[in-house]
């Protein structure tokens, strides 16, 4: 039986026509090729699977080739070209910095540098992974890169340019590989089931397009294993399994659950999932991804058209979208996104992604800054509407004042200071009134007025900046206790007879 050849290798380019995306490059290295112009040291960086080796040995071919096409690609028919298509040519060499690292391995590339090629105008040394040789080996190679013989062309490649030094840098013409587009990878993979025969939906290829995240061979690595998990017709569900991935149907319901604030509900779907054996990691990714979509929709009237998930996940998507808006979105994308690094060093991940679940479902309690001026932004809302309706000295705004202190305090627990927040904390929104451009604030105690002052700033601008021209901040000193004592008074006067042992206890002594 003959070997299985991986979609990544039976597809690999051999033309520069045949490269997927990177246009920038194929045509100014094609240009290249055909003015004779060839350069004697070129980088190649970028993220795995675009193409980088692809293309260094097209080049390297086409610069060699007795009779390349008329967009620079190698005719593949020559003498020339069929030398360099066989393994056991010596003027085409490839190098692994990854396992060939050392300064020694280096000296040795640099005397095989000195001889001429065997059957080409060209010696070309591709050095894969560049970013690995050890600084020794880098100032080795320095001097042979910058003045090689005129038969001798570098390409370096590598996923980690700024490992690289300076100097390195600077004797090479650079070129950045790009990710690419899902659409680009979804069409690119449809020809290919296309050629190898197998039936598919649109939706199946455009989740494994996903999965490749930009990547050509991430993306034929996951159509491989897809085509291994059916001989039959290659369905959405099925990449699902394959990937790993929740259901959608059940992330759905969860993320309507997290939309509809109910952490209850939104705990059990996650409990399901889970138990399911689905990764963790995963599942975040899979809120992130469905929050995302609900971003499109929200924005977008053809979403689906970039989105092209399977018409009842849409149609659920939408529904669930309505009751939400960009800014909720945008948030709880955040905390599921941020969580993803958590989660690799975790020693319980289950409860990392419950605790921000819960946090999603509940955005009130979310201490990071950016959602607490979010907060903060929805009552100055609220006071400059109470403002225009109701006047300054209304009791309404007074309560919107008590609220905006509430929210820095909030601030100010996150911030982990217990003496600030117990201090802080004794103001409430009856401590608090506007009148006539005087901000009155009542503190209990002068010790605190230090701690207070720390964060009267904050809200003082708050409703300066926005809402009412502040003219002058009153605060006054008031003993709790003796007021309560006042109060009591007050009681004795108004039922005119005397009362005995009052206490604020639970447990009353008869």
């Amino acid at each position: 039986m003959a070997s299985y050849t991986s979609l990544y290798r039976k597809y690999r380019p051999d033309t520069f026509d045949k490269m997927l995306g990177q246009k920038h490059i194929i045509k100014t290295l094609s240009n290249a090729v055909l003015a004779g112009k060839i350069s004697h040291a070129y980088l190649f960086t970028g993220t795995r699977g675009t193409g980088k080796t692809s293309t260094a040995k097209i080049f390297a071919k086409a610069i060699n080739c007795l009779s390349p096409h008329s967009d620079g690609s190698p005719c593949g028919v020559c003498e020339v070209c069929k030398a360099l298509s066989s393994p056991n040519n010596m003027d085409i060499l490839e190098m692994d910095a990854a396992s060939n690292n050392s300064v020694d391995d280096i000296r040795d590339l640099i005397e095989k540098v000195k001889y001429v090629p065997v059957a080409c105008k060209y010696k070309v040394y591709i050095i894969d992974e560049v970013h690995m040789l050890t600084m020794q080996a880098f100032n080795a190679l320095l001097k042979t890169l910058e003045e090689p013989p005129e038969h001798t062309v570098f390409i370096l490649a590598t996923t980690e340019v700024h490992k690289l030094p300076q100097t390195i840098l600077s004797r090479c013409m650079r070129f950045d590989f790009r990710l690419l587009s899902t659409i680009e990878l979804a069409n690119y993979l449809a020809g290919i089931f296309d050629k190898e025969g197998r039936e598919y939906q649109k939706e199946a290829v455009r989740a494994i397009a996903e999965a490749g995240d930009g990547s050509v061979r991430d993306m034929l690595s996951v159509a491989d294993m897809c085509l291994s998990y059916t001989q039959e017709k290659l369905t959405y569900d099925d990449v699902l399994e394959v990937l790993g991935a929740s259901s959608p149907k059940l992330v759905v319901e969860l993320c309507s659950a997290i939309i509809d604030h109910d952490a209850k509900k939104a705990l059990e779907i996650t409990d399901k999932i889970v138990s399911l054996g689905k990764s963790v990691a995963l599942l975040a990714r899979d809120i992130s991804k469905m929050m995302r979509a609900m971003l499109y929709i929200l924005n977008c009237s053809n979403a689906n058209s970039f989105l092209s998930l399977p018409k009842d996940i849409y149609d659920s998507l939408v529904a669930v979208a309505n009751n939400t808006d960009n800014g909720s979105l945008v948030r709880i994308i955040e905390i599921f996104v941020n969580i993803e690094n958590e989660l690799r060093t975790s020693s319980s991940p289950i409860i990392t992604l419950e605790m921000s679940v819960v946090k999603a479902c509940d955005l009130t309690i979310d201490l990071d800054g950016d959602a607490v001026i979010r907060r903060l932004k929805d009552v100055e809302s609220k006071i400059r509407t109470m403002a225009k309706h109701f006047g300054d000295a209304d009791d309404s705004l007074k309560l919107d004042l008590g609220e905006v202190w509430g929210f820095l305090l909030n601030s100010i627990k996150g911030s982990g200071s217990q003496q600030a927040y117990t201090c802080a904390a004794g103001i409430t929104g009856e401590d608090l009134n506007f009148d006539n451009g005087v901000l009155y604030i009542k503190v209990e105690s002068e010790k605190n007025l230090p701690v207070i002052k720390q964060y009267l700033k904050q809200f003082e601008n708050i409703i300066r900046k926005r809402y009412f021209e502040i003219t002058a901040v009153e605060i006054s000193f008031f003993d709790k206790e003796k007021a309560l004592n006042n109060d009591v008074k007050k009681v004795q006067d108004l039922f005119d007879e005397e009362m005995v042992n009052v206490t604020n206890s639970k447990n009353v002594n008869s």
